[in-house]
């Protein structure tokens, strides 16, 4: 069999059942490098923000495009927000842009008069082209002071357009679902031809507006929230059976829907991001993690971006079901394949750097990686073998990559189900077990 042949075996072995079977799958598989391609065109705008004074609030980094000629007030692009001085970025469509800053005192989401303030016209004009980089280190000046003009609240992150069909500039951030509401877990938005799209067309699946943490009813500072992250072409319809287990007088559900097709520590970058900006908004103390198959990897990364980030111990509880923490065998040659094929698949190859990164420091893993000693980490995993294979599995997924050393090492504990890799998610141990875990850390 060729390279491209194993690949697309590999393909259909990492994701059955979630993907139409045959030609379907080909033909998505080669037609994926033409989204791979735009891809690749998004442009990024960098860099540092840091404070002469000691910070006294989040950090809101304020991105704008200029108006059509030098008299028209510039544009709002997006906001990138810090809880401590930085690192940040906006992938967005190539173009000019300028960058300004305030520090967000009262925790208020807007720039008020005397909070501290860089403002938009007093750096450089940042021009980057199709796939560069633009930077630009901003220093908050400890008598910096907001224009005299202000005179009122101005919020600025609401001057920026939401969706592509308001704005015809690409933007990350401010496509970004950060909280919304879903009202109904069947709506088609959710459903396996969005898992698929965020597969095979991630640049469409970001067009459309759907990457992001949704909440399942209005914010409850009373109740915990239970993040759902699922796995590649997953869908947060999987979770439904965990969700309606879920003790909803203490606990609240969110889940995270992504296109699954882009390299999976841009994913967990993008999840520790919009976690950020969602503890800034509701400051939330406590979370807890549920994930499935690869989402187990990606909320891992996430919480290990979130914790050195923020420095702080929200993430309380993570709970990996079916994880495949030594990556898929079958994945090992899809970086060399005739066609080009998710990245995602080739950092679920077994050598993949993501998946070292995940247990270790360094290449010679000599300096281990552990999870924040707040957080308690439980793994569930599932035997239930495909009928030919000599090698215990659950279906998709080895016994011996979801008990991968390093991750046993680190687990608080560890559950066998006879189950199969999706099924497990409806399984009536694991609704037990979860609720079970929940009940017991946050007591």
């Amino acid at each position: 069999m060729s390279v491209t042949g194993r690949c697309l075996l590999a393909v259909m072995l990492l994701v059955p059942g979630a993907l139409a079977p045959g030609c379907t799958t080909i033909r998505r598989a080669l037609n994926f490098g033409d989204q791979a391609a735009q891809a690749r065109q998004v442009a990024r705008i960098e860099g540092r923000i840091e404070t002469e004074a000691a910070a006294e609030g989040p950090l809101v980094v304020v991105l704008a495009r200029p108006g059509a000629t030098e008299s028209d007030p510039l544009v709002g692009v997006d906001t990138f927000v810090r809880l401590t001085p930085g690192n940040f970025a906006f992938p967005v469509a190539p173009g000019s842009y300028r960058l300004g800053a305030y520090e967000d005192r009262n925790r208020n989401r807007h720039l008020d008069p005397g909070e501290r303030t860089r403002v938009l016209d007093a750096g450089p004009l940042l021009t980057v082209g199709p796939g560069q980089t633009a930077s630009e280190d901003i220093v908050l000046a400890a008598d910096a002071t907001t224009p005299p003009e202000l005179t009122q609240s101005l919020d600025l992150r609401g001057l920026v357009a939401r969706t592509p069909r308001e704005q015809l500039d690409f933007s990350l951030w401010a496509w970004s679902v950060q909280g919304d509401l879903c009202t109904d877990l069947q709506d088609a938005r959710f459903g396996q031809a969005s898992a698929a799209r965020g597969l095979w067309r991630i640049m469409d699946f970001l067009n459309d507006g759907l990457a992001g943490i949704y909440f399942l009813e209005p914010y409850d500072p009373d109740r915990i929230p239970v993040l759902f992250v699922h796995g590649i072409a997953g869908t947060p319809q999987h979770f439904e059976p965990l969700i309606a287990a879920l003790d909803r007088e203490r606990f609240q559900p969110w889940f995270y829907f992504y296109p699954s097709g882009f390299a999976l520590d841009r994913i967990a970058g993008h999840l520790a991001t919009l976690l950020i900006r969602l503890q800034i908004e509701h400051d939330f103390g406590a979370l807890a993690i549920v994930a499935h198959s690869a989402g187990g990897l990606v909320s891992r990364a996430a919480i290990l971006d979130y914790a050195r980030e923020t420095e702080r111990d929200d993430v309380r509880l993570f709970v990996t079901i079916s994880t495949p923490w030594g990556g898929q065998a079958s994945a090992a040659g899809a970086a060399g394949a005739r066609v080009e094929l998710p990245p995602s698949f080739q950092d679920m190859s077994p050598t993949s750097e993501f998946l070292r990164g995940l247990f270790y420091e360094d290449e010679a893993r000599r300096t281990p990686r552990a999870l924040p000693r707040s957080v308690e980490f439980h793994m569930l995993f599932g035997y239930r073998m495909r009928s030919r294979s000599s090698t215990a599995n659950d279906g998709t997924v080895t016994v011996a990559s979801q008990t991968q050393p390093e991750a046993q090492q680190q687990a608080s504990t560890m559950r066998a189900l006879d189950a199969g890799h999706v099924d497990i998610l409806e399984h009536t141990e694991t609704l037990t077990r979860v609720n079970q875990l929940l009940a017991k850390r946050f007591r």
